[in-house]
């Protein structure tokens, strides 16, 4: 039975909620991670039931004992998980957490062993609720962007730019408020901008371009909160991401 890409993100988090916390699921947990309301995470997981991908219990709660009212928690069904390891079979074998994806998508799109727009549908569908490590956030939304720019004329636009918007030297230690707001501002600018060369360039369905300005809605959420000291590692860590750009100026 096909999944939508929402449905399907909410199977990914159970599995990797249950290899976290080798036990079932309660809702709120699963609501939490994917920054929606309890209610929209019971619904779903309701749903998900009736498909087949999620089975769940009755359990009381760990903290109780003697009669009291049982929570009820759930878990990926078998089937759910055998279509997980399909997927994890079909783009490499690597487990499909966070960190372990990115590294891997990033090994992949270094040795051209996996299409720029099949890498970056994988990579959206496995974004952190921007809560869960700002940084982190931030340097995967901008690899999404960097990768579907890889190919088009915007890539050259953007590599023009870039020296001003991402400068190779900052100052060592605390920024001074001039640095610091213009720092800030950059980065700010750096989203937009990206947005409007995938928009203007590249061949993107508008249902990807509203799901990628959510992310960069995020993202610059996240930029303004940003300590001086977090956006120059902001600046670092995209300055690595964006040299994917010049290194596909010679293919």
């Amino acid at each position: 039975m096909k999944l939508t890409r929402r449905q399907g993100e909410f199977i990914q988090q159970m599995i990797e909620l249950k290899r976290e916390f080798a036990s079932p699921i309660h809702y709120s947990l699963l609501a939490e991670r994917l920054g929606v309301s309890p209610f929209t995470a019971y619904d779903m997981l309701c749903l998900l039931e009736e498909k087949g991908y999620v089975t769940s219990e009755y359990q009381l709660p760990a903290d109780k004992c003697g009669p009291g009212r049982a929570e009820r928690v759930f878990y990926p069904s078998d089937m759910a998980q055998e279509q997980h390891q399909q997927l994890v079979e079909q783009i490499g074998g690597a487990h499909l957490d966070t960190e372990a994806f990115k590294t891997f998508a990033l090994e992949k799109l270094r040795k051209g062993e996996m299409p720029d727009a099949e890498l970056t549908e994988q990579m959206m569908a496995r974004l952190l609720p921007s809560g869960h490590g700002a940084m982190r956030y931030c340097v995967e939304v901008m690899t999404i962007a960097a990768l579907r720019l890889k190919h088009t004329p915007g890539r050259s636009t953007l590599l023009g730019y870039l020296p001003e918007l991402l400068p190779g030297e900052l100052s060592q230690g605390e920024l001074s408020p001039g640095e610091s707001g213009s720092c800030k501002a950059n980065l700010c600018l750096l989203g937009g901008f990206v947005y409007g060369l995938l928009v203007q360039h590249g061949a993107n369905s508008p249902e990807w371009l509203d799901r990628l300005y959510e992310q960069l809605q995020s993202y610059l959420g996240l930029v303004m909160k940003m300590t001086a000291s977090e956006c120059t590692g902001l600046v670092g860590h995209l300055r690595v991401v964006f040299a994917t750009l010049e290194a596909a100026q010679g293919q």
